[in-house]
């Protein structure tokens, strides 16, 4: 004999289903979230290597002016002139 009740409702299944309904959207959202940190970070680290490659540039400049300026003793003497610095023997004390 069978009995029928289509009435009767499982109160533990409908529970198990809430909670794993929830748990899958708030995973789905975080994995987004995830992905989205993720994006920002790698546009991020992109605009820091390309800052990092002009400051570079910048830096081999510089070490050609330097390079350029101390092989040629007049521009270093003209330079050291206009910066206030006298061309003097220097005095050593002697131990006697």
């Amino acid at each position: 004999m069978t009995f029928i009740q289509p009435n009767k409702t499982n109160f533990f299944l409908r529970l198990f289903l809430v909670f794993l309904v929830v748990g899958l959207m708030g995973g789905t959202f975080w994995l987004i979230t995830l992905y989205n940190q993720t994006v920002n970070l790698n546009h991020e680290v992109a605009a820091a290597r390309a800052e990092l490659d002009s400051v570079g540039a910048e830096n081999t400049a510089l070490n050609n002016q330097i390079i350029t300026t101390l092989g040629n003793t007049d521009q270093l003497t003209a330079m050291a002139t206009s910066d206030g610095l006298v061309i003097a023997k220097p005095q050593y004390v002697t131990a006697q």
